[in-house]
């Protein structure tokens, strides 16, 4: 069989939705995620999908977008999500995954990668470690949430 890496095809945006919410289970934390097949058309201008396929099967997805750091002045690859089937796993997909898309961003101007991995997810941890990541653990990450992002935003008066 054939195993290539190559962008998402429109067709495929629901298998890799599928994908991102096999993550989410296989991570264990009773967290649903809301990506649909429609919300990532819909989303193309922004979100970059590579996918891992052998023999016609879709075994793996790297999602990626473009950022910027202040810090080091310089644009970056931000790693959404990258998953790799477990039946597949082990067979240097998801680095081939994380490499065409880093070279495919590099194009871009991007001079670093940045992704979050949950804390429970040893393996992960493990897999970008080998790879040369560095923990940054002066960083936090800090959300607000769609709910509160409303409140937030009609708070005060219009400027």
């Amino acid at each position: 069989m054939t195993r290539m890496i190559r962008d998402m095809r429109d067709d495929e945006a629901d298998q890799v939705a599928a994908m991102v919410h096999g993550l989410a289970r296989h991570l264990g934390t009773g967290f649903v995620p809301r990506v649909t097949g429609a919300s990532l058309r819909s989303s193309r201008d922004l979100i970059d999908v590579m996918v891992a396929e052998d023999g016609g099967a879709l075994i793996g997805a790297c999602l990626g977008m473009m950022t910027f750091s202040t810090w080091r002045g310089a644009r970056g690859l931000y790693i959404v999500d990258l998953f790799v089937t477990p039946q597949a796993r082990g067979r240097n997909i998801g680095q081939d995954l994380l490499r065409c898309q880093a070279r495919k961003f590099e194009a871009r101007g991007a001079r670093f990668i940045k992704l979050e991995v949950d804390q429970s997810n040893t393996g992960a941890q493990r897999f970008y470690a080998r790879l040369g990541f560095r923990k940054k653990s002066e960083d936090r990450l800090h959300i607000l949430e769609q709910d509160e992002l409303q409140k937030f935003i009609s708070m005060g008066e219009e400027i």
